[in-house]
């Protein structure tokens, strides 16, 4: 059963009938809105199966990244309690998709500080972990897990999903919504029950010359105050999909380039304040553990 109306807004709405729970769903097609009436009874775990959409499927695998931060005013990225270069950050980023969930594991991997830099020129300057600053890298993890919640009835919402971000403000709703002609994402994190967005994400995927499969991802990130919707980051990632022993041979040779000791490697939760993560040993076979984590999704 469908609905027409002659709105300019999007909207999610349920409602309880006597008998049945049902739930309406908006997407707007220019000026016009479409709910579509759809029944709770459906198990999206056994319905929805992401490996029928061509963005669900380039997701899996690999990913090697370079990454460049900016303050909300456009100037270079910098942190107080993070005494690291954020231009120059690479990340490796596995992700796979089983049935009607998707999961995705990080590494961000930062250079040293410039020796020069006004952080390292205090007199015992403040690192994370066992290092120096301007001699010393160091690394964060990041988990992502999400979920179809309902059998998308209406077309325009197929393919979507959503699930909880783990913060230091405690669980952050996500979502993320498939666009463009088959070849774009839009991931979104907020702070219920604020309407802003703390976090908005375009990911375009793109084929090589040759190649029959996506296999570069450019990402741009775009940060924002929940309170009062202003800008306070922009980040751009330009990654490329490659093999597993590939991945590894770069992640190996990075950790060296950036000079990061073992005892620094993968144990601090970025998406958590930098908070050691309880069960994580720090090494290089934790970084390991965490991206083949991803794989561990059936």
């Amino acid at each position: 059963m469908k609905y027409m109306f002659a709105l300019f807004l999007c909207l999610s709405l349920s409602s309880s009938a006597s008998n049945d729970q049902m739930k309406f769903e908006m997407s707007c097609d220019k000026d016009e809105v479409e709910v579509t009436r759809q029944s709770d009874s459906c198990d999206p775990a056994v319905v929805v199966m992401l490996a029928d959409y061509p963005q669900w499927r380039a997701e899996k695998g690999y990913w090697i990244g370079e990454c460049t931060l900016y303050n909300g005013d456009g100037e270079p990225y910098t942190s107080v309690g993070w005494p690291y270069r954020y231009s120059g950050t690479k990340s490796f980023i596995t992700g796979n998709i089983a049935g009607s969930a998707y999961r995705q594991r990080n590494v961000f991997l930062y250079p040293p500080q410039s020796e020069s830099n006004e952080m390292c020129k205090q007199d015992n300057p403040e690192v994370v972990g066992e290092g120096e600053c301007g001699k010393n890298g160091n690394s964060l993890v990041f988990f992502a897990d999400q979920a179809a919640t309902s059998c998308r009835d209406n077309p325009a919402l197929a393919g979507n999903i959503d699930g909880p971000f783990q913060s230091q403000f405690g669980p952050l709703y996500t979502t993320t919504e498939l666009i463009g002609q088959d070849n774009a994402l839009l991931y979104q994190v907020f702070l219920p029950p604020h309407m802003n967005p703390i976090q908005s994400q375009l990911t375009t995927l793109t084929k090589g010359p040759g190649s029959d499969e996506f296999n570069y991802r450019t990402r741009t990130a775009q940060g924002f105050n929940f309170a009062t919707g202003l800008q306070t980051y922009l980040s751009f990632y330009r990654e490329r999909k490659v093999s597993k022993q590939d991945f590894y041979a770069e992640m190996n040779k990075t950790i060296a380039e950036f000079n990061i000791l073992d005892s620094d490697l993968c144990y601090l939760d970025g998406g958590a304040g930098r908070q050691p993560i309880d069960g994580y040993r720090a090494g290089y076979e934790q970084c390991v553990t965490h991206l083949q984590a991803s794989f561990d999704l059936v």
